[in-house]
């Protein structure tokens, strides 16, 4: 064996190590789960929202109410799903950012690719006889060319720590 190739297996061979000896959730730190929550509210109503995650690029779904007062923040990971359970009845409003490197104490992605605000949400709930029915929505996200964010046109909810 030459000294060259002594040395190649050498760097390999640390590199391997090294790599071993880092804890996988520190590559992904600024990467929260799908379904880990920035914020929470009291959630024992019935009102079920399931958004699916079709861009490539990470999301924070942020739900407030009327006067844009965060109630939950929740990530979640590009190309996966979310189920967020147990919203009282009421109306509430629905914003999102997309970026990359999600810094926790500022509330926002070091990497912000944009701001989007959907229509207000209205959550029900009636007794019919023996039965209870409630409001399920089901929301899409497709990847958009532009943000619908212009600074004056709607206040993005504040999340920061």
């Amino acid at each position: 064996m030459t000294l060259a190739m002594s040395r190649k297996l050498l760097s390999i061979a640390l590199l391997v190590l090294l790599l071993s000896i880092i804890p996988s959730n520190a590559i992904d730190q600024n990467r929260p789960e799908t379904g880990t929550y920035i914020k929470d509210m009291n959630r024992e109503g019935y009102g079920l929202l399931v958004i699916y995650n079709n861009w490539t690029m990470d999301a924070v779904a942020i739900i407030t109410d009327k006067r844009v007062k965060p109630k939950l923040a929740v990530y979640l990971r590009a190309k996966d799903a979310l189920e967020i359970d147990g919203i009282k009845d009421g109306e509430y409003n629905l914003y999102f950012t997309i970026g990359d490197n999600w810094n926790s104490s500022a509330g926002k992605f070091d990497t912000v690719y944009g701001y989007y605000r959907e229509r207000p949400m209205t959550f029900e709930t009636k007794e019919v006889g023996d039965e209870i029915e409630y409001t399920i929505l089901e929301l899409d996200l497709y990847e958009a060319k532009a943000t619908n964010y212009m600074p004056g046109q709607f206040e993005f909810p504040d999340i920061s720590n």
